[in-house]
């Protein structure tokens, strides 16, 4: 009788539809490998290439608009009643908002990304291209922008409006109105599911390798698919037993987060013998990012003399963008009580430092190992393209090696759960035709999207498809969901609008 009236509650067609898209998308990644690649060398320059400006304008409007929305009249709105106390006490909010900042992409592209960018032909013909290196990456992995302005108009919608549609389309009523009830809604929330799906896909396919060459360091166990395979369905286990506990178990998981990873960047920081050098460079580095602010946003190549605003920068803009779609109806739910101005300048607080520190510590150690020759690191890469080997190696360098590469370990399946837990129960919100406020998903509802996160990451390691097809479906996926973010912005302005005059 009660999955009887679970069923009744759920939105067919919007779970249906995107869970046929991920079969069908799973199906054809295994089976056709080759073909999956050559649709996707035609389909990425149209959205990397010729249309790449719209993520750089996305990106950089949505980063104004939000120190505007702080810092204005709407600024001023609670994200609940006028005299409503905050949800979730302020700690446990500030842990998962570092957390909502973090993943283990952020560690795999803090070991590595210094790396690649030392070697482009652009980024060699700056001024200091060692540090111009760790500044891109600084600025590429610090969009949190993206994630607080959506949040936001959510948050308005959800506690300010009580809207029961947990949707997408449900924040767009204000601009398309009655539209919202047929097939466009439906259409807008399908594709948000399966923008969802894409964001676990790459992150997951990006950082389990880590954790098979951390094994294979520490206990020597053999890198193999089936040993991915089974790192993925041990970080299914952690994240599905945390989100079946709800926001008390999600809070739990992000400060456990937070203490292994300060341990992990400490021991880097105090125990690898280059405290001053990476003190001295983030300071410089830090500076050189805020003095060079607008140009990273802007930093366009009309001329395509070289390809790294359309492999990268373009890459990034859209890759935050596909998990801007993801994250920030969490944040909403998790920020209830407090005003929009405080949930944006707690973003910029709390979750933006996660990705400072990892990207200024850990190259800045791997990068003073290089230039006193203590270790080849871009050498290594060149040698063996391996990326993998260049992060075990830069952990090999430091005092209990295998202590800290277990830790390192610990790391990355506490920021990856992290992760997907907070999507898996987005997910489960989002199932239902209208959820109250006070209610919680149904725990069976939360199981099958924890259980279904993890399919097509899954069938993309059983079919080995390559890392550039990965960031084809962040980039394509990316594209849509910067359509999404407009109109979701817009909607937010007139509704809020309307509600200050009311």
């Amino acid at each position: 009788m009660q999955n009887s009236n679970l069923i009744k509650k759920i939105d067919i067609p919007v779970v249906v539809v995107p869970l046929i898209v991920v079969v069908l998308l799973c199906t054809f990644f295994f089976l056709k490998p080759d073909e999956t690649n050559a649709i996707f060398n035609i389909i990425r320059p149209i959205f990397g290439d010729t249309l790449s400006l719209f993520y750089f304008v996305v990106n950089f409007g949505v980063f104004l608009l939000s120190f505007y929305i702080a810092f204005s009249k709407y600024g001023k709105i609670v994200l609940g009643d006028k005299n409503e106390k905050p949800a979730v006490p302020f700690w446990g909010w500030a842990a998962m908002m570092f957390c909502c900042g973090m993943g283990g992409d952020v560690l795999y592209y803090g070991y590595t990304e210094w790396v690649l960018y030392s070697q482009e032909p652009y980024i060699n013909t700056l001024s200091d291209p060692m540090n111009y290196s760790v500044v891109y990456s600084l600025f590429f992995w610090s969009n949190f922008w993206l994630y607080l302005v959506l949040a936001v108009a959510f948050g308005f919608m959800i506690h300010v409006r009580k809207r029961e549609r947990k949707k997408y389309s449900e924040s767009m009523r204000p601009l398309f109105g009655k539209h919202i009830d047929g097939l466009t809604g439906k259409i807008i929330d399908i594709f948000v599911f399966v923008v969802i799906i894409c964001c676990v896909t790459c992150s997951l396919c990006f950082t389990v390798p880590i954790m098979t060459n951390c094994l294979n360091k520490v206990f020597g166990v053999a890198n193999s698919k089936y040993v991915t395979i089974g790192f993925m369905i041990l970080i299914c286990i952690v994240y599905s037993t945390s989100v079946m506990n709800g926001l008390k178990g999600i809070e739990f998981l992000s400060k456990i987060c937070i203490y292994v990873f300060l341990v992990l960047v400490g021991c880097i920081l105090f125990m690898g013998g280059e405290t001053r050098y990476i003190l001295e460079s983030s300071f410089k580095q830090i500076g050189m990012t805020l003095e060079k602010m607008v140009f990273l946003f802007t930093d366009v190549d009309p001329s395509r003399k070289f390809t790294f605003s359309q492999d990268y920068s373009a890459f990034y803009d859209a890759y935050w963008i596909t998990w801007a779609i993801t994250v920030p109806y969490f944040i909403s739910v998790i920020s209830k009580g407090r005003t929009i101005k405080e949930t944006i300048l707690g973003g910029y607080l709390f979750a933006i430092p996660g990705s400072v520190l990892s990207f200024l510590i850990i190259p800045n150690f791997a990068i003073a190992k290089q230039t006193k020759g203590v270790f080849d690191f871009i050498g290594l890469y060149n040698s063996t393209g391996d990326m993998y080997s260049v992060i075990t190696s830069t952990l090999s360098l430091l005092p209990f090696k295998e202590i800290v590469l277990i830790i390192m370990l610990l790391s990355m399946i506490c920021f990856t759960a992290t992760s997907l837990d907070s999507m898996s129960l987005t997910c489960s919100y989002y199932s239902y035709k209208n959820i109250k406020n006070t209610e919680n998903p149904h725990k069976a509802l939360r199981l099958m999207w924890a259980i279904i996160l993890i399919l097509l990451p899954l069938f993309i390691t059983f079919s080995e498809t390559s890392y550039e097809n990965i960031q084809n479906i962040a980039v394509i996926a990316g594209f849509f969901g910067g359509v999404i973010i407009v109109l979701v912005v817009v909607s937010f302005f007139i509704d809020a609008s309307k509600y200050l005059k009311e």
